[in-house]
């Protein structure tokens, strides 16, 4: 499968996961807020290495509905560590 993945405009923690045959289904209106939805790419399957959403999820909630919604976890940039005294 290959999933394509929108980000909600109005809460950019929240992404939408589809694929071709239900592209369709992804709209604003699936996010929290409602709002628009921006493309973020399209990207094969990756097995258990994806650290952005569960495959397995996505694949049965596409199957299901035609889409699938999740908040990334923490989607602010990750500050650098700091120094260890040497």
């Amino acid at each position: 499968m290959k999933f394509i993945v929108y980000r909600c405009t109005k809460d950019p923690d929240y992404f939408i996961v589809t694929d071709e045959a239900n592209s369709d289904k992804a709209k604003g209106s699936v996010c929290p807020n409602g709002g628009d939805i921006h493309k973020v790419g399209e990207y094969a399957e990756m097995g258990d290495i994806r650290a952005a959403f569960d495959e397995t999820l996505a694949r049965n909630s596409i199957e299901h509905q035609g889409f699938y919604l999740f908040e990334a976890p923490g989607f602010a940039p990750v500050p650098p560590a700091p120094e260890m005294p040497g």
